[in-house]
């Protein structure tokens, strides 16, 4: 899921001040999450409101894909070196106690 959007986010987003995003709450013009105790936006609202609804495969989609693609693949090398490392430790004492007897 994207971050959600605070009211400072979405008056900065649209050059606005706060005062005008409490109006337009206010107002019903927009309608924060209302699941959680502080005022949040969901960004596919906030697109759908701007006409610019994000699509699948739009270029703003791909990015934000490319970014979590790679940090999820950084996650899997460290996770595989830490393994690697595991492997190692249990040879040696494997190693080690082979020796031993």
């Amino acid at each position: 899921m994207d971050k959600l959007l605070t009211k400072k986010d979405l008056a900065e987003h649209w050059q606005v001040s706060l005062q005008t995003i409490n109006n337009y709450i206010t107002d019903g013009v927009l309608s924060p999450i209302k699941v959680i105790p502080s005022v949040r936006f969901n960004p596919q609202y906030i697109a759908k409101l701007e006409g610019t609804e994000l699509s699948p495969m739009s270029p703003l989609e791909r990015r934000r894909l490319k970014r979590e693609l790679d940090e999820w693949k950084s996650r899997a090398q460290k996770a595989e070196k830490a393994l690697m490392k595991v492997n190692i430790d249990i040879m040696d004492i494997i190693y080690t106690k082979a020796n031993e007897a």
